[in-house]
């Protein structure tokens, strides 16, 4: 899934053109290897709503919120692992992962083991979602 509705490609009907389609000169060191959050930071940079032209099902079907099982801490991050660079939350569980800047990706890692479609950032100021599913911003 592209993001986009079906009749419409970048640039036409129903939205801008794709974020994703150049490189942005002013990607953070953090938004680099972390899709949902260079996605959502590129779209504020660009004066746009910081969310996907549409929302899929999960976006729509999944709750706001969740309570976080470790606040403020990757649940399955070991000394080993190094520092974390942002924290994300699971909507259907609570599970606090960290994200794909950091290793080992324990967001992505919790999505591809559960199949719990919805994460949402779990940073002070951050209200935006990510389906992983649809690869969609919510």
């Amino acid at each position: 899934m592209t993001g986009l509705p079906p009749q419409a490609g970048p640039g036409g009907p129903g939205g801008p053109a794709d974020p994703d389609a150049t490189v942005d000169p002013i990607a953070r060191p953090d938004e680099r290897n972390d899709r949902p959050l260079g996605l959502f930071r590129r779209l504020l940079r660009a004066g746009q709503a910081p969310r996907s032209p549409y929302l899929c099902a999960h976006l729509i079907d999944a709750p706001a919120d969740a309570t976080p099982r470790t606040p403020g801490r990757c649940e399955d991050h070991q000394p080993q692992d190094g520092p974390w660079v942002h924290l994300r939350l699971c909507l259907a569980c609570g599970h606090v992962g960290c994200c794909d800047s950091s290793r080992p990706r324990h967001a992505t890692l919790h999505y591809e083991q559960t199949g719990h479609p919805v994460m949402r950032s779990y940073e002070p100021g951050e209200s935006w979602r990510w389906c992983y599913v649809d690869e969609l911003l919510g």
